[in-house]
């Protein structure tokens, strides 16, 4: 019997370990043009203080950083793990005509990036 509740006890603290983790990010292909390659990496690299929610462009070539842009801010709640609030971008989509990056993303928002200015919008 004791042996049976030791088991248990051990399945409930493996499960709710198991529940607080989060499945990660879907991959969104990178969008290739002439002159930038646009992507969104979800983890960061150098000073940025969240996971996911930037858009940035590179040259094809040289694959050199031409900008940043962060869409959306996260706030953090200090009483939860970080890692179950990130939220992630989840498309990209370039409209060539009007020169927008279209994005949404966990949370069924949508952002539209002008390209020519770096205005970020939400219009969901």
């Amino acid at each position: 019997m004791k042996t049976i509740i030791h088991t248990i006890a051990l399945m409930a603290l493996l499960a709710a370990n198991v529940m607080a983790k989060r499945v990660p990010p879907s991959v969104v292909p990178p969008i290739v043009t002439e002159k930038s390659v646009f992507s969104v990496p979800h983890f960061p690299e150098g000073e940025r203080a969240q996971k996911g929610g930037v858009v940035e462009a590179r040259e094809p070539k040289t694959n050199k950083l031409l900008w940043q842009v962060q869409i959306y801010r996260t706030q953090y709640n200090k009483e939860l793990e970080k890692d179950v609030q990130d939220v992630f971008i989840t498309s990209l989509t370039l409209d060539k005509v009007h020169n927008l990056l279209i994005m949404s993303d966990e949370k069924s928002r949508v952002f539209i990036l002008n390209l020519a200015t770096k205005k970020v919008t939400q219009i969901e």
